[in-house]
């Protein structure tokens, strides 16, 4: 088996890992409108709004985010200003794509990592929420995990650009 090969099925087993966090995070998102508009249409019309309403949605935005990065990144859904890099020779943009691509592994590299303290931080303070007493960790350790899957995404991008670039 080729070296490509071995990549290709890498590449697929971590963009299917991204597309399963984001079906978690579409989840998360169908739970957060839902909360929404009990809670507008209990607040409202009935008086009765869903106490703790704010918290919840903070904690559902955290998922929503987080577990969508991994798969925004494999569709390539990031925005891109590549109005000076597109009038290079493309010989250029394989290694502008690869430096740039680099320097974004190693960025949310640390970012996972300072992610990680955070959430032993979380376990170690036992932090609450403050209405229904919610711990954190959870919700940070889920964090994690799309910091994770974003960064494997970005790997793999990287060593895209370097093959390309290596090849020509």
């Amino acid at each position: 088996m080729k070296l490509s090969e071995h990549f290709l099925k890498i590449e697929q087993v971590v963009n299917a890992i991204g597309r399963i966090l984001n079906y978690g995070g579409v989840a998360f998102l169908f739970v957060l409108m839902l909360l929404v508009v009990v809670h507008v249409i209990g607040r409202y019309f009935f008086s009765l709004p869903i106490l703790g309403s704010v918290e919840l949605i903070e904690f559902l935005m955290v998922l929503v985010v987080f577990l969508g990065l991994a798969e925004c990144a494999s569709k390539r859904g990031n925005v891109a200003v590549e109005i000076l890099v597109d009038l290079m020779p493309k010989r250029v943009q394989v290694v502008i794509d690869t430096v740039t691509s680099f320097l974004s592994v190693i960025i949310v590299s640390l970012i996972t990592w300072q992610s990680v303290i955070q959430v032993t931080s979380f376990l170690e303070s036992g932090h609450v929420s403050g209405v229904h007493h919610i711990p954190y960790y959870p919700f940070a350790i889920l964090m994690v995990l799309g910091w994770a899957a974003f960064d494997l995404v970005l790997i793999v991008h990287f060593f895209g650009f370097l093959g390309r670039a290596l090849r020509k």
